[in-house]
C-alpha cells in the first residue's frame, strides 16, 4: 500500500472490532495516514452447541433459500457443514454476498439498503407462504426478517453458527483511548452498548462527544438514545472500503 494518499494523516481513529477482525481495516487506515488505537470490544466464537447447529444446516438443505446476516455467519457456518448449499441463498450485504462467492455459492444482496428491511424488498422473498427459508445468522440479533417472513406464510428456521462475547476492559485505560480519539469505528450495536457500559460515569462526556462511524441507521438511532452529541456517519456498506471512504469525506470536510 506504499504511495497511498495521505487523506487522513492527524486523524485518530479508535478501532472496536475483534482482534482478528481488525488488522485489514487498520492496515488501510495506517496506510492513508491516520493514527490507530485498538479496542477490541467483543470476541466472535462458535456457539456452545456446534453439533446442533451443524446438524440443521446439513438437515436445510431442502429450503428454498438460506439467508445469511454477515460475513461471521458464512465463515461459522462453513466451519461447520462443508457440504453443498442451496444455489440460491440471501446476503443482507454485499460484504456477505462477497464471503459467499469465495465459497463458490451464489447469492443476492439488496441494492438499497444493506439491512434486514432491504432483504425482506427482494422479490424471492414475496411469494414464501408454505416454503422453507434458513436464517444463518449470530446469537440475539433483531427478529424482524424472522417474524415478518413467518407473517408471510414462510417455514423460518433460525440458525444461530456463531456468538458475540464480551472482553473485560480497565475502565481507565478505555477512557484513555476514547479521549484520545478523534472518531471510533463501531461494527454493530452491541460493541456501542458495551462501549458506553465500560466508560466511568465521570468520563462518559468524553464518550458521548466522539464522532462515531456505524453500519447502519439502527445504530444511529441507538446512539442517540445513549445520549451522543454528534450524528454518527454511515458508510455505504459494510467494508473496509466504505468505511474509508466516509472517514475520507467526513475528514475532508472539518
Amino acid at each position: 500500500m506504499t504511495g497511498l494518499a495521505a487523506t487522513l494523516a492527524g486523524l485518530h481513529v479508535l478501532v472496536t472490532r475483534p482482534a482478528d477482525q481488525a488488522e485489514s481495516m487498520c492496515r488501510l487506515l495506517l496506510a492513508h495516514g491516520a493514527e490507530v488505537s485498538r479496542l477490541p470490544i467483543q470476541a466472535i466464537e462458535a456457539v456452545r452447541q456446534p453439533q446442533q447447529a451443524a446438524r440443521r444446516l446439513q438437515q436445510g438443505r431442502d429450503a428454498l433459500t438460506w439467508i445469511f446476516t454477515s460475513v461471521n455467519a458464512v465463515r461459522f457456518a462453513r466451519q461447520l457443514d462443508q457440504g453443498v448449499w442451496p444455489g440460491d441463498c440471501i446476503a443482507v450485504g454485499k460484504a456477505t454476498a462477497a464471503a459467499l462467492a469465495q465459497l463458490g455459492v451464489t447469492a443476492v444482496a439488496p441494492d438499497d439498503a444493506q439491512t434486514s428491511e432491504g432483504v425482506l424488498r427482494l422479490p424471492l422473498l414475496d411469494d414464501v407462504s408454505g416454503r422453507r427459508i434458513l436464517l444463518v445468522t449470530g446469537e440475539g440479533g433483531r427478529q424482524l426478517m424472522q417474524s415478518t417472513l413467518a407473517a408471510r406464510g414462510a417455514r423460518v428456521e433460525r440458525v444461530e453458527v456463531y456468538r458475540r462475547v464480551d472482553l473485560p476492559h480497565d475502565a481507565e485505560a478505555v477512557a484513555n483511548a476514547v479521549a484520545a480519539a478523534d472518531v471510533a469505528l463501531l461494527t454493530n450495536g452491541e460493541s456501542l452498548r458495551r462501549l458506553a457500559e465500560l466508560m466511568p460515569s465521570a468520563r462518559r462526556p468524553a464518550l458521548l462527544d466522539l464522532q462515531l462511524v456505524v453500519p447502519s441507521r439502527r445504530v444511529v438511532e441507538q446512539a442517540a438514545r445513549l445520549g451522543f452529541k454528534r450524528s454518527p456517519l454511515v458508510p455505504e456498506q459494510v467494508s473496509d472500503t466504505a468505511y474509508l471512504k466516509c472517514l475520507e469525506r467526513w475528514y475532508a470536510g472539518t
